[in-house]
């Protein structure tokens, strides 16, 4: 007679361990009655891969993918879970929107709007007139942030690669002009301010306020963090390029003594925010708006 116990020994050991499976160009992928069809492989992070995708309707989405790295199959469920719950509750025109979130061949799916491009490629690509873009970029990009810290989050990871431009076609169709908006995307990284005791994220050093290395001297870790990077982003844009400053260079002041004594008229607004003393800084982003628009004159 075979012992019940044996038995489920015996299934634990000879079971095969769920594998993380990506795409192929071409695969389809189901959920319910809903089909996304997979493009190619657009990029990757910290936390996944990310494939251009298209649904039934002709959609440009975006697949993204959780990849485990040492992680269990259920603490990846378990981050998949998280970010899906942050994705829902920042419903906002100004943060990237997720469609759909499903598990497939033991591998969590998330389907997202799909952008134009990153502000990366506009910095990159284009000789920008600071003056005339930080204003937009900053209105979509604060707004953002408004909302999430209203919501009680901190997104502390927001840096050019994370910004997406996204190109309203019929509006240019009607002013015969490009019409862009911009939008705060992958939430992988945010937490409730309330949770935030330590700064342990993957960021570089260069994305690292002040107040990620030295607590105690430039103040609490919260909502200034992504003022900080905000400030880190306008001065991108005035320098047309993305800076990348050292852990010295970040506690010395140098991001904020190149905003200060640059020639666009935003300078000094920038360099505020890039305050190394939290308290000393831009409090919120509201209030880094209107700083902005007062310069500027008038709202674009």
């Amino acid at each position: 007679m075979k012992s019940p116990r044996l038995e489920a020994i015996r299934s634990l050991a000879f079971r095969q361990p769920r594998r993380f499976q990506p795409p192929a160009k071409g695969e389809v992928l189901v959920n319910g009655d809903r089909r996304y069809f997979i493009g190619d492989a657009i990029g990757q992070g910290g936390f996944g891969m990310v494939y251009e995708c298209i649904d039934d309707w002709g959609n440009p989405l975006v697949a993204k993918i959780l990849i485990p790295h040492d992680q269990s199959y259920r603490e990846v469920r378990r981050v998949w879970q998280e970010e899906l719950r942050k994705l829902l509750v920042m419903r906002h025109p100004n943060i990237t929107f997720v469609y759909d979130a499903f598990e497939y061949k033991d591998t969590f799916y998330l389907i997202i709007e799909r952008c134009s491009f990153p502000l990366s490629r506009l910095i990159k690509r284009l000789g920008l007139d600071a003056d005339r873009w930080i204003p937009y970029v900053a209105r979509d990009v604060l707004q953002a942030l408004d909302y999430i810290h209203a919501a009680g989050y901190v997104h502390k990871d927001l840096h050019p690669g994370n910004v997406f431009v996204t190109e309203q076609r019929r509006k240019r169709r009607m002013i015969k002009e490009q019409v862009w908006s911009f939008k705060v995307g992958d939430l992988g990284l945010t937490r409730l301010e309330s949770d935030i005791r330590v700064f342990q994220t993957l960021l570089a050093d260069w994305m690292r306020p002040p107040e990620a290395f030295e607590p105690e001297k430039f103040g609490a870790i919260g909502r200034h963090v992504d003022i900080y990077q905000t400030g880190l982003l306008l001065l991108a844009l005035m320098l047309k390029e993305i800076p990348y400053f050292t852990r010295e260079e970040v506690l010395g002041g140098i991001p904020q003594a190149l905003a200060a004594k640059h020639d666009s008229k935003f300078g000094p607004v920038v360099a505020k925010a890039l305050r190394r003393h939290v308290e000393w800084r831009t409090q919120t982003a509201l209030e880094f708006w209107r700083e902005l628009s007062a310069v500027a004159g008038d709202n674009p």
